[in-house]
């Protein structure tokens, strides 16, 4: 009985010093503010006019090719090729009509 009270004393003893070592650790990296080996993240304050300013040229770029389709749309003749998109069998040619 007396020397398992003995070993379970002792590896109880080694176990708090184990502890008390990590605490320590812990304590002196704590104290060195070293807790960290990845660099903080930074807040970045967003530029809202410089985003407004991208929105604004986009916008712009959109509204020319717009134009530029519109204008084309208007001057040139548009070629329009229909293709049937089912082809299963027994399908109905585009355009005709189902007869009852």
């Amino acid at each position: 009985m007396q020397e398992s009270k003995r070993a379970q004393d002792r590896f109880s003893r080694w176990l708090l010093v184990a502890i008390a070592m990590l605490l320590a650790v812990n304590a002196v990296g704590l104290w060195d503010n070293r807790t960290s080996i990845l660099p903080t993240a930074q807040a970045q304050i967003p530029d809202t006019a410089k985003q407004r300013q991208q929105l604004v040229k986009e916008s712009r770029r959109t509204n020319e090719l717009l134009s530029q389709i519109l204008t084309h749309l208007r001057t040139k003749a548009i070629k329009v090729q229909i293709e049937a998109t089912d082809k299963r069998e027994g399908s109905r040619a585009p355009g005709s009509t189902r007869r009852r």
